[in-house]
C-alpha cells in the first residue's frame, strides 16, 4: 500500500491510497474513520475493491476540508487515469460544495484541471 497526502493550497487536503495489499487495509480505516465515514461504507468499499467491482473510491469531510482516495488494482493505464479523473471530480465536487461555488464556468474547470494534474503528477511518478 502506498500514502500520498496532496495539499491543495490552503483549501482542501487530499489523502491518497494505492492499496495493493489489502492486509494493509488498517491505514484507509483509520483515515475514513477520522472523516466520520460510517462502519457500514468502509465494509462496502473495502469488498466492493477487494472483490473488483469497484477500482476506486472517494470519501469526502466537508467541514475538515478533506478528502480520502482510495485506488485498487487496475486493469491498464488508462483505466486507472480513468479512475483518477473520475474520483477528481468528486472531489471537486466536495470542494465546491464546501466553499458554496456554483458548479459553472470557469472556476470548477480550473480546479478540475488542478486536481487532475496534481494527481497524475504524484501517482504516476508510481504507477504509469
Amino acid at each position: 500500500m502506498r500514502k500520498h497526502i496532496l495539499n491543495i493550497k490552503s483549501y482542501w487536503k487530499v489523502v491518497v491510497f494505492i492499496v495493493e495489499d489489502y492486509n494493509l487495509f488498517g491505514n484507509v480505516i483509520s483515515s475514513l474513520r477520522s472523516l466520520g465515514c460510517s462502519w457500514e461504507n468502509i465494509k462496502e468499499v473495502f469488498e466492493s475493491l477487494y472483490h473488483g467491482k469497484a477500482m476506486a473510491f472517494t470519501y469526502s469531510n466537508l467541514e475538515k476540508h478533506t478528502s480520502v482516495m482510495v485506488f485498487g488494482k487496475h486493469n491498464s493505464k488508462p483505466d486507472f487515469l480513468n479512475s483518477i479523473v473520475h474520483e477528481c471530480e468528486h472531489v471537486k465536487q466536495a470542494m465546491l460544495k464546501a466553499y458554496k461555488v456554483e458548479d459553472k464556468d470557469e472556476p470548477p474547470a480550473y480546479t478540475m484541471g488542478y486536481l487532475v494534474s496534481k494527481m497524475i503528477s504524484v501517482l504516476c511518478l508510481h504507477t504509469c
